[in-house]
């Protein structure tokens, strides 16, 4: 069973163990740096993802922490727009998690948040993101070429969104 639930405290250690692996972070923005620190846990649950126009969650798979997934708002004449992002640490990878905690946080987007469109910058090489969003009904928007530079690599970023009924 998946549920979605705010940080605690508590949580810190737990991202440690599963955010610090170069695997998770190889195609996530800098904001979710490697090596991921015990300061870096507790800086992202004290602030990062309490920033204004952010919504961010812990995502559980049988009671036990696995992954993370948030909102972020964009401003200004997009404000009607969110950007949807996620993880999932590497020994839970390839069960279903990841697709049904984005179900779930784009029906809150939806619902709750009353976001008009939802979009995910993916990294081309990241088929396994591409498939959890094809699988949410989000759809390709644009193929930006040689948008990102990433440890010097050079990669293509997929444009997916989904829009409220």
């Amino acid at each position: 069973m998946i549920t979605l639930r705010n940080y605690t405290k508590d949580d810190a250690e737990r991202l440690v163990l599963l955010a610090n692996n170069k695997n998770v972070s190889r195609y996530l923005t800098p904001r979710f740096p490697y090596p991921y620190t015990l300061n870096d846990a507790y800086e992202w649950i004290e602030k990062g993802a309490y920033t204004k126009g952010t919504t961010s969650k812990v995502i559980e798979f049988n009671s036990q922490f696995v992954g993370g997934i948030g909102l972020i708002q964009q401003e200004d004449w997009r404000s009607h727009i969110a950007e949807i992002g996620y993880w999932i640490g590497e020994p839970f990878w390839g069960k279903g998690i990841a697709t049904e905690a984005v179900k779930q946080m784009t029906a809150l987007g939806f619902g709750e948040f009353g976001y008009r469109k939802i979009i995910a910058l993916v990294l081309a090489p990241n088929l396994p993101s591409v498939r959890v969003l094809e699988k949410c009904g989000y759809t390709l928007e644009a193929k930006l070429k040689d948008e990102v530079c990433k440890n010097g690599q050079y990669f293509d970023v997929l444009r997916y969104a989904k829009y409220s009924l």
